[in-house]
């Protein structure tokens, strides 16, 4: 019997143990700005400094969806490059000194937070029409086709100080 106590007794305490580690369900979304798992193209580049790209993104509605496929594309760009589809977008990343998003994270999670400054470096090209999936009961996927402004976006963590001026170092 005693032995029986004795080992509820450890369970809880290592629920309770856990339980203080768990992060509320508001604490979880302002964790992570981005979907981890978003896929991403290379759709063409334009003369002015600019990647169109078609990336998908997730929300409990398609216009949330678009909105985190924006914040998508652009996350892409400086953190993971553009490997996929045509030729001519940037492969390589903007930032590429590891552990720069974890190092400047005051920076990236005002950057983008809703409707935050990453909105000034993307809108959506094209004719405006999206790709959009049921996922389930309450979630979409859509995927849309975005321009970039990769030179802006470059100068912007430029002054900031998260990326080397082009040029320094040599």
């Amino acid at each position: 019997m005693l032995k029986k106590i004795g080992l509820i007794g450890v369970v809880v305490l290592l629920m309770v143990a856990t339980a203080g580690y768990a992060q509320t369900k508001k604490e979880k979304k302002m964790a992570g700005y981005v979907i981890g798992n978003y896929e991403v193209e290379c759709m063409g580049t334009g003369m002015d400094g600019t990647q169109l790209i078609k990336v998908w993104g997730y929300g409990n509605k398609p216009d949330d969806a678009i909105y985190q496929a924006k914040k998508n594309a652009v996350h892409a760009v400086i953190f993971k490059g553009i490997t996929g589809g045509k030729p001519g977008c940037m492969t390589r990343p903007l930032v590429t000194k590891p552990g720069a998003e974890v190092q400047h994270a005051d920076y990236f999670n005002t950057f983008f937070t809703n409707g935050g400054h990453y909105l000034n470096f993307v809108s959506q090209s094209g004719d405006g029409s999206v790709d959009r999936i049921k996922v389930d009961k309450k979630q979409y996927k859509v995927g849309v086709i975005v321009a970039v402004k990769h030179a802006e976006l470059r100068r912007e963590l430029e002054t900031a100080g998260i990326i080397p001026k082009l040029g320094t170092g040599f």
